[in-house]
């Protein structure tokens, strides 16, 4: 006999507790993805400040890991940031490109302090990571489309990135 059990034949289907559980488990997949969803307004904003933040701790990283110097490059006219790895050759230091150019639209980028050497607004501004786990303290200030002001700050001696809003008007 084929498709019998002693007694009967097996039933076809779900029972009601399993088809609970596979509506339980779709829920709690939709709760757990309703931020996601919600957050689509600023993503290209958030995702090009952590692009940034993560360029950063890259170089920071690698300075220390390869004793090499890097520099973080800011171009005000392509309004985006570019990385370089400076090795000796003998007397002299070459520069070669790290990375690839990251763009920081859709916010722009409005204005570069360095300390010790000044704010800058125009051309470019490069930032030096050292090898043995330093960065010169450097502020980042972008403009968002909507007029709101976002301020970078590179800590020099753990090359983490604080985001934070500004309310004030910058110099």
């Amino acid at each position: 006999m084929t498709g019998s059990v002693a007694g009967g034949t097996e039933p076809a289907g779900f029972t009601l507790i399993e088809l609970m559980v596979v509506v339980s488990l779709l829920a709690l997949v939709g709760l757990l993805s309703l931020p996601l969803m919600m957050n689509q307004g600023d993503s290209a904003e958030r995702r090009s400040l952590r692009q940034v933040a993560g360029v950063v701790k890259q170089l920071y990283n690698e300075a220390v890991l390869t004793r090499d110097e890097y520099l973080l490059t800011f171009d005000f006219d392509r309004n985006s940031l570019r990385a370089y790895r400076l090795r000796s050759k003998g007397e002299l230091n070459e520069k070669e490109r790290f990375g690839k150019e990251v763009t920081l639209s859709p916010l722009h980028l409005r204005q570069v302090d360095v300390e010790g050497r000044g704010s800058f607004r125009r051309g470019r501004v490069s930032v030096r990571i050292f090898p043995l786990g330093w960065m010169e303290q450097t502020r980042v200030v972008l403009v968002s489309e909507d007029g709101k002001l976002i301020q970078l700050t590179f800590s020099p001696l753990t090359g983490t990135t604080k985001i934070e809003d500004v309310h004030q008007t910058l110099q």
